[in-house]
């Protein structure tokens, strides 16, 4: 005869509360091992978040090439056939874009406001695609602009706080070494790397600031890869490639990621141990599942026979004692889940000041690595009640 489920989990609860201590263990074993597990997903996404707001307060990852002599004559300065090049031999390469420094300006006004101090860039115009910058009002430079040599800039928000003071700067003359310049966009403010501050940058197009600089240039190239993790073979490549192109000069290779690359590496190193941890605990668990199962399983052999008699089939049988590893796994599971998220949430907020945000990925995971230990464990014991002599069963005390 067989059980409806209710009465089948009725039973099941009936059993596991009658030998608490048993029951308290396995759960306990099952809390630790998800703790460790669950900690460590916790920990993992607490950095990445870390490391992903420290890359949004920056620049997108990318590497600047210096090609100089040791003599200090004939500097060559990077353009379009190396860029060609560069493509070439690296697949890996995002965006290249070309930016430079106008040491001739050393200070803006806008009527009574001064800013001096400040960083002056001369870009092309993919500078955009390969930093990932935001224009936040107005535009960025256009085709017309470099052709047309237009006294044109683009200021950050640091900058336009500055000079304008609140008031709308598209549109607005500024002056810069007696030149006059029409603000036609704000961009975002970002650091240029570790340790890295800015007091305002204004930008203007490589065509005009050449222009101005009587033909003067001094210009980098800003080379960005798809994802962080490319930097250290981006830097790599690109020497390699400008080496060859380059035989006679030195060749130097800055970045503005490496730092949390570094970052990224030990996370990932930490959180691999950490997890390791985490399954050994479980499997600890699962270990405790198992012998306990097979503990149930010799001392209830005369109930199984009693239920096998009245109807009981054998995947009945096999099911009840899953299902009994199946709900201490629960039970252990989601105390640790919510013990673990009070003790981060305590951390986060009144300790360390990071983010953190509950995931219900990361508890699933946890959870449903909980419940196979607890399946896996007890499905070998629990396969031995199919095996019991009805009769023997029947005649055992």
């Amino acid at each position: 005869m067989s059980l409806p489920l209710f009465d089948l989990l009725r039973l099941t609860w009936k059993s596991m509360s009658s030998d608490l201590t048993r029951s308290g263990l396995t759960a306990l074993g099952v809390f630790m091992g998800v703790s460790a597990v669950s900690a460590t997903l916790n920990i993992q996404s607490i950095t990445t978040a870390q490391i992903d707001a420290k890359l949004a307060a920056r620049d997108k990852p990318y590497v600047v090439p210096y090609v100089y002599s040791t003599t200090g004559f004939d500097q060559p300065t990077l353009g379009e056939t190396d860029q060609q090049a560069l493509r070439q031999a690296i697949p890996t390469i995002r965006s290249i874009s070309s930016v430079g420094d106008v040491y001739s300006i050393q200070s803006v006004q806008y009527e009574a406001q001064e800013a001096s101090d400040l960083r002056v860039r001369s870009v092309s115009l993919n500078y955009l695609e390969t930093t990932g910058r935001q224009m936040v009002l107005g535009r960025f430079f256009n085709q017309g602009d470099f052709d047309q040599y237009r006294p044109v800039a683009i200021v950050d928000e640091q900058l336009a706080d500055t000079l304008f003071q609140g008031e709308d700067p598209i549109r607005k003359a500024i002056y810069a070494a007696g030149t006059r310049l029409i603000v036609v966009g704000v961009t975002q403010t970002k650091t240029r790397g570790e340790e890295s501050k800015t007091t305002g940058t204004l930008w203007i197009t490589e065509n005009f600031a050449v222009a101005i600089q009587g033909g003067f240039r001094f210009s980098s190239l800003q080379i960005s890869p798809n994802r962080l993790e490319e930097i250290k073979e981006l830097k790599e490549k690109t020497e390699q490639t400008l080496k060859q192109r380059y035989p006679q000069m030195e060749i130097y290779i800055g970045d503005n990621a490496e730092d949390l690359l570094k970052e990224k590496e030990t996370q990932e190193i930490s959180s691999r141990a950490l997890m390791v941890v985490g399954l050994i605990a479980l499997m600890i668990g699962g270990v405790g599942i198992a012998n306990i199962t097979v503990a149930t399983v010799m001392e209830r052999t005369k109930e199984i026979g009693i239920r096998r008699a009245i109807g009981a089939t054998q995947a009945e049988i096999m099911f009840q004692f899953i299902l009994e590893a199946v709900l201490l796994s629960l039970v252990g599971g989601g105390l640790a889940i919510a013990t673990i998220h009070g003790i981060t949430q305590f951390t986060t907020t009144k300790i360390i000041q990071t983010p953190y945000q509950f995931s219900t990925r990361n508890a699933a995971m946890a959870m449903g690595a909980a419940v196979a230990v607890g399946v896996g464990a007890s499905f070998l014991p629990a396969l031995r009640t199919t095996r019991i002599d009805i009769v023997k069963a029947l005649r055992s005390e």
